[in-house]
């Protein structure tokens, strides 16, 4: 048994620990479910890489894929469900993913894509095609006891599309993988994450990024969470009030949407619970964000960066107020730096190429292009995001 669902098993024994729109586990359930998947996993030959890929819409069973997967000591490949059977099937060849893990509403596409690409196990989950296995008959086929937890921990590989070309695949990044030298060290590390401290958390955008993904993750912190299959403004209003949610993860379109509603549906519902929203994906209009804070506090951290290298900046809705529009200061290990078009530094408010130095050395990393990779710096661990900036004094 993981160490953290057999203390919160006692601890909480009735509490929904997780939830999405048609089911909902207490904390017994998740750690019969989680361990069942990594045993599975360690029971299948994976190859070196160890790598599994996830290719379904929000639920419950996509949250157990990916951090029984971890447990497992697999590298979880979260795949964007919006992507046609080829663009899978070129994810999948990249990654070197041995199982897909599919719903109904991804199932044609997948097989396809795990017929394209050779994967050998598809395992799916709702009404299936002949040769997939099902979820549940796969999961009670495994045993229910600890699996092996002194198993080094594998980072997700995420795939980020940019403008063009194909989506480049590139490890979590140190700054947002708890590490440790085995899956029982790296649980205790999430097991000590600061989130614990912030309340239910809410899922309301897509499983494949890696933000909405971290409500799988909070789970060994001992935070539940309620997920919603897609983000619809009234639902996540509701969802907040009726489930005393803590915290979330949003972007701005999100912000949009909810400030859009009647002011009649949005006196409806309390949102007193909240106590962070990270706001990240895009830069957020001065005017909804003012809007947002006047409305539900000052709960929102945005956090900038990219799944390269996870959050470089890094600002307080106090300190927004105070500097409106800013993304905040660099966070360690980084250290921002705006430079000319001959790579000399310009003076404070001033425009430039946005360059980050990381203390690490590490910068930016892709997977299986080391080409794409030295292109992203100007020096060893100097590296850009391709954007433009100013910072002030």
């Amino acid at each position: 048994m993981t160490t953290f669902a057999a203390r919160l098993a006692v601890e909480r024994p009735d509490e929904i620990a997780l939830r999405d729109e048609n089911q909902a586990y207490r904390w017994t359930e998740i750690e019969d479910v989680l361990n069942r998947v990594a045993n599975g996993l360690h029971a299948l030959d994976l190859g070196p890489n160890r790598r599994i890929a996830v290719f379904a819409e929000n639920s419950c069973e996509t949250a157990f894929a990916n951090l029984g997967g971890l447990i497992g000591g697999c590298s979880v490949v979260p795949v964007n469900f919006h992507l046609t059977a080829d663009e899978v099937a070129y994810i999948l060849s990249d990654s070197g993913a041995q199982v897909l893990f599919i719903d109904n509403r991804t199932a044609e596409r997948g097989v396809q894509a795990a017929a394209q690409s050779q994967v050998p196990t598809v395992i799916g989950w709702g009404d299936q095609p002949a040769g997939v296995k099902s979820f549940r008959g796969w999961l009670s086929e495994q045993k229910s006891t600890t699996p092996p937890l002194d198993v080094p921990p594998r980072p997700n590989l995420l795939y980020t599309s940019g403008t063009t070309g194909r989506p480049k695949g590139t490890e979590l990044p140190p700054t947002m993988f708890a590490g440790g030298a085995t899956v029982a060290e790296h649980l205790n590390n999430l097991g000590a994450s600061p989130m614990g401290q912030l309340g239910r958390h809410l899922v309301v955008g897509p499983m494949y990024h890696t933000g909405p993904l971290s409500g799988a993750r909070l789970l060994a912190a001992g935070v539940s969470s309620v997920i919603l299959s897609r983000f619809d403004a009234e639902k996540t209003l509701k969802a907040i009030d009726e489930y005393q949610i803590g915290n979330s993860v949003m972007v701005p379109t999100h912000f949009v949407r909810l400030l859009a509603l009647p002011d009649d549906v949005k006196s409806r519902y309390s949102t007193r619970s909240l106590q962070r929203i990270s706001h990240t994906g895009a830069k957020c209009p001065v005017d909804v964000k003012r809007a947002m804070i006047q409305w539900w506090g000052p709960v929102f951290i945005d956090a900038y960066g990219a799944s390269e290298v996870g959050t470089t900046c890094m600002i307080t809705s106090e300190d927004w107020m105070k500097h409106q529009g800013s993304v905040g200061r660099s966070v360690p290990p980084f250290e921002a730096i705006i430079l000319d078009d001959d790579g000399n530094p310009v003076p404070p408010r001033t425009e430039g190429r946005l360059y980050f130095k990381d203390a690490t050395g590490r910068g930016v990393v892709y997977h299986n292009d080391a080409a794409k990779s030295a292109a992203a710096h100007i020096a060893p661990g100097v590296f850009t995001l391709g954007e433009i900036a100013f910072m002030d004094e």
